[in-house]
């Protein structure tokens, strides 16, 4: 039982941009990686989550587009820049992404569990 919990945990999800499919991931290791890139500390997270600049957004996207690749065993080869080209090209990237990140970390409670 725990491989498969494991398992399910390793899942990626899937944005698209374009034609592209772009697998993503948040988990804790996309969330060092926005720390990492974003110069802050964890405890600082929520307070992003209540007025996220451009760059923050745009990090946080990469982020789960990274470690998503990490996940696949895919190459990874787009940078912070291509990111913001990207959500140029698709308006829906930043959307996409912010529904994948809030439902990886947030929990459903005892009641929407029934």
């Amino acid at each position: 039982m725990l491989s498969l919990i494991k398992k399910q945990q390793m899942n990626t999800q899937q944005i698209k941009v374009g034609e592209k499919l772009y697998p993503v991931k948040y988990g804790f290791n996309a969330l060092r990686i926005f720390c990492k890139e974003s110069g802050i500390e964890l405890q600082d997270i929520e307070k992003i989550a209540q007025s996220m600049s451009l760059d923050h957004a745009i990090n946080l996207v990469w982020a789960g587009l990274k470690d998503g690749a990490r996940v696949e065993k895919i190459e990874f080869d787009l940078t912070i820049e291509d990111v913001a080209d990207m959500m140029d090209e698709d308006n829906t990237v930043i959307t996409q992404c912010m529904e994948l990140f809030i439902a990886s970390f947030v929990k459903p409670n005892s009641e929407e569990k029934k």
